[in-house]
C-alpha cells in the first residue's frame, strides 16, 4: 500500500497548512532583557560593600547602565537573628540574615530633585552550629542570597515608579 492510499489528498494539504502556520510562531521570554534595558535611564553609584555589589551588578544586568541618567544610590545594612534552635542529635540553630537596602533615585538634571526614596527588606535563612568557620561562610551566603532577593524587589519598584511617572528614553 503506498502513503497516498492511507490518506486522501486534502488531509495531506490540510496538514502541510498546519505546519506552515505553525512554523510562523515563535516563542520568546516573557520578560526579555534587551526590551527592559532599552528602557530606562539610570546610573549607579559606586558601591560600598560585597552586598550593595551584587546588588548593583544584577540592577545594571536586568535595568542596564547609561552614563549622565538619574542617578540610584543604594546603601545596605545588614544584621541576623537567632530563630528556633534544635536539640536533636547535632545542637543548632536556624537563624536568619536581614538586608534593609534605603533607596534613593535622583533626577539626573536637577540633584535636588529626589525622584523616589524609600526602604525594602529582604532576609534568608541558614542555619548554624559549634563551627564557627561553616557559621560565617552560612551566614554570608544567606546575606548574598538576600541582597539577589532584594535586587528583585528594588528592579520591580523601580519599573513601577518610573512606569508611572514615565520617566524613561
Amino acid at each position: 500500500m503506498s502513503l497516498f492510499s492511507k490518506f486522501s489528498i486534502k488531509s495531506i494539504f490540510a496538514f502541510l497548512a498546519v505546519i506552515m502556520l505553525i512554523s510562523a510562531c515563535s516563542f520568546s521570554p516573557v520578560y526579555n532583557n534587551k526590551t527592559q534595558t532599552a528602557d530606562f535611564n539610570l546610573s549607579y553609584s559606586e558601591p560600598k560593600s560585597r552586598l550593595e555589589q551584587i546588588i548593583y551588578q544584577d540592577l545594571k544586568l536586568r535595568l542596564g547602565e547609561k552614563n549622565d541618567a538619574n542617578l540610584l544610590t543604594i546603601k545596605v545594612s545588614a544584621s541576623s537573628r537567632a530563630v528556633a534552635r534544635t536539640s536533636n542529635g547535632t545542637p543548632s540553630t536556624i537563624a536568619e540574615a536581614i538586608l534593609t537596602a534605603s533607596i534613593t533615585l535622583v533626577d539626573s538634571t536637577d540633584s535636588s530633585n529626589v525622584i523616589f526614596s524609600d526602604t525594602r527588606k529582604a532576609s534568608a535563612s541558614y542555619s548554624t552550629n559549634s563551627q564557627i568557620i561553616a557559621n560565617n561562610k552560612a551566614y554570608e551566603n544567606a546575606s548574598e542570597t538576600a541582597a539577589l532577593e532584594l535586587a528583585q524587589t528594588i528592579r520591580l519598584t523601580l519599573i513601577g515608579v518610573l512606569s508611572a511617572k514615565n520617566i524613561s528614553n
